[in-house]
């Protein structure tokens, strides 16, 4: 306590504990309705919760409304959309495939030059170890197999157009009207 505040004596003290629960009595009481600590469930909570509903009808039937607004504008642009066939994706502007592979060749290529590493490592002083001592670094496998993966997955690609475009024209032949 700092020097110009001074203890409350007995009359003080009992004034202002009557104030207090004269202040607490004149208030209505209000239910409380947040979930209680001892609740078992969530259920419980909401249950007691669903009583002070404090939404107007009007308001509901507006925020209802609003909604069915909401999936009819969902469902006119899900009809909007066309189906794209996974494998005419592009990513980094290369067709789904080619991607796919050359990450492979990525993989393949760091694990690749980490089998080389060991073989040198247990072989050393024989001709399998010199050579594979000579290996070159890391970046060069990892292209080299990028590449051949790039290069797998682009046939692919090719022949399945080249499937596609087979199968369009026996259509166009079977029905020349449509």
């Amino acid at each position: 306590m700092s020097e110009k505040q001074q203890p409350l004596d007995e009359e003080q003290a009992a004034s202002a504990a009557e104030k207090e629960l004269a202040s607490a009595q004149a208030m209505p009481a209000e239910p409380d309705s947040r979930p209680s600590a001892d609740s078992d469930t969530l259920a419980d909570g909401l249950a007691a919760d669903e009583g002070n509903s404090e939404i107007p009808a009007e308001e509901d039937a507006d925020i209802s409304d609003d909604e069915s607004e909401y999936e009819e504008d969902i469902s006119d642009e899900e009809e909007e959309e066309e189906d794209i066939d996974p494998a005419d994706v592009r990513i980094l502007g290369m067709p789904r495939v080619c991607f796919h592979l050359a990450a492979s060749g990525v993989a393949v290529g760091y694990i690749a030059c980490g089998l080389v590493g060991l073989l040198a490592d247990s072989t050393k002083g024989t001709a399998i170890g010199d050579l594979a001592a000579k290996s070159p670094s890391a970046t060069v496998w990892v292209i080299i197999f990028a590449v051949i993966g790039y290069l797998i997955g682009n046939r692919m690609h090719k022949k399945r157009l080249a499937a596609q475009e087979a199968e369009l024209a026996e259509q166009a032949a079977e029905n020349p009207e449509g």
